[in-house]
């Protein structure tokens, strides 16, 4: 028997094993079952580590408290377990889709947040949230606006009017197209 010969018949690694199906899963659009195998709630971030049934090593992602697109991530992950996002310690055992974006994999209810992922129509139900979060922690910017609306003069409100018709007819054509 040859030297190459001898080297196909033994057996393989457990790790090569792990390694080919891994390779073989992340694939971009591959969707799979993992369990939340720990959720550490600190100060200014939450850090939540998947584990899927056919790898050793987990998938972690870390939630910035202080962004708000990742609290809205994090509560759109706590809502499709049947969770509030109070109860994020809770995640812990509860089972989650994972998609494989062709980088890293991604909670599937977080996909309208994130770059490059998502219907075009989740995304941007996702930055008008995102917005009216802004608007509700900024009640200033509301008064601000109320006063000016107060002090416009008929002409003003008139090409307000017609701005407003030209944004709500390409609304509605973007809505027939998407």
């Amino acid at each position: 028997m040859s030297e190459t010969e001898s080297q196909l018949t033994t057996a393989a690694d457990p790790s090569e094993y792990e390694h080919l199906k891994r390779k073989r899963k992340e694939t971009a659009g591959t969707v799979e079952l993992a369990e939340v195998d720990d959720v550490w709630v600190g100060d200014d971030q939450i850090v939540c580590r998947f584990r899927f049934d056919w790898a050793t090593d987990p998938i972690r992602r870390t939630y910035d408290l202080d962004s708000d697109r990742d609290v809205a991530r994090l509560e759109r992950l706590c809502e499709a377990s049947g969770f509030s996002f109070e109860q994020v310690a809770h995640l812990e055992g509860a089972l989650v889709e994972l998609e494989y974006t062709g980088a890293e994999w991604l909670p599937a209810p977080e996909a309208a947040y994130t770059e490059g992922q998502g219907s075009a129509l989740e995304t941007f139900r996702a930055e008008w949230r995102l917005l009216v979060r802004e608007v509700a922690h900024s009640p200033a910017f509301l008064r601000r606006g109320v006063q000016r609306l107060r002090g416009l003069s008929t002409t003003q409100w008139i090409i307000v009017v017609i701005l407003v018709k030209k944004i709500a007819i390409v609304a509605l054509l973007a809505h027939l197209l998407l």
